[in-house]
């Protein structure tokens, strides 16, 4: 089972929860763009530009994955912690056996699905986004929610992960 984002900032030691915000966002393309926003606003100035960058990235690729695969209303949450930050997204999908449970092993995976339906001539357009997140986070994880599941992913306060 991948880790909570409880296992992810014990296990990163991100230090004591400072501040702590959830959106409640429509599936929508606006709602992905105003999530962008969002993070870069409230982690201006508390985090380092490249692990802003990264967060953005993240959040897009989760936000895009809520939309594409659970549709509903999603949340998005941010959890700044002493040294690092959490960020998540909720959406109404309860299959958690459909995420990897190796992270580290997804590019691999992704690697040989490539090799096996093009002779790796050809690249897909889609199915990457797991193997980003696993590049540019220190961490992530998938855990049950009411009534769906959240995906999170930890970046520590300086540095990129990528």
């Amino acid at each position: 089972m991948p880790p909570t984002a409880a296992d992810l900032s014990r296990e990163l030691n991100l230090g004591p929860l400072v501040y702590h915000r959830a959106f409640a966002l429509t599936a929508r393309e606006e709602s992905l763009v105003w999530a962008r926003k969002t993070v870069r606003r409230v982690l201006t100035g508390r985090i380092d530009e490249g692990r802003i960058y990264d967060a953005v990235l993240v959040v897009s690729e989760l936000f895009t994955n809520a939309i594409r695969h659970a549709g509903g209303p999603v949340c998005l949450t941010l959890d700044l912690y002493e040294k690092g930050v959490i960020v998540g997204v909720v959406d109404r999908g309860r299959d958690i056996a459909a995420i990897p449970t190796s992270p580290r092993s997804l590019l691999a995976e992704w690697q040989d699905e490539v090799s096996s339906t093009t002779g790796g001539a050809d690249l897909p357009e889609s199915g990457r986004g797991l193997s980003l997140i696993n590049a540019f986070a220190n961490g992530w994880g998938v855990e049950p929610a009411h009534k769906g599941k959240v995906v999170t992913a930890a970046f520590c306060l300086t540095g990129s992960a990528a």
